[in-house]
C-alpha cells in the first residue's frame, strides 16, 4: 500500500470519530469539499496536509503515514452518541423520532 492509500485509510478512520463530515472538517479547520476529495480518493493528500491533521488532532508526527489496524467491531458507545447527535440535529422530526424509538427499544433489550 502506498503512502497516499495509507493516509486516505487513516483519514477515513479518523472521520468515523465525528458525527458528520462537516464536524470533522470544522475540527481540522478545513473546507468540507477539500476533505471530501481526500475521503473519496479524488486527491492525493500531501505531506503538509497530513502534518496539519496530526497537529490539529493532537496526533504524533507521522501518524498519518503509518497503517493503523481498524477496530474489528463498531464501538456501541460511539454509535449511540452519533445517533443521539443525529436525533438532536435532524431536520426531519419524523426520522429523529423513529431513531429515538429504536434506541429506546434496543436499550430495553440489553
Amino acid at each position: 500500500m502506498d503512502i497516499f492509500a495509507i493516509r486516505r485509510q487513516n483519514l477515513t478512520t479518523l472521520a468515523g470519530n465525528y458525527p458528520s463530515q462537516q464536524a470533522f472538517a470544522t475540527a481540522l479547520d478545513r473546507d468540507e469539499s477539500q476533505l471530501s476529495r481526500y475521503l473519496r480518493g479524488r486527491g492525493r493528500m500531501g505531506h503538509q496536509f497530513a502534518r496539519h491533521i496530526e497537529k490539529s488532532l493532537g496526533l504524533a508526527s507521522g501518524w498519518m503515514d503509518s497503517p493503523h489496524p481498524a477496530p474489528n467491531q463498531a464501538d456501541p458507545g460511539r454509535l449511540r452518541d452519533n445517533l443521539e447527535h443525529f436525533i438532536n440535529s435532524s431536520p426531519s422530526p419524523a426520522l429523529a423520532a423513529t431513531i429515538a424509538n429504536l434506541l429506546f427499544l434496543l436499550s430495553e433489550n440489553q
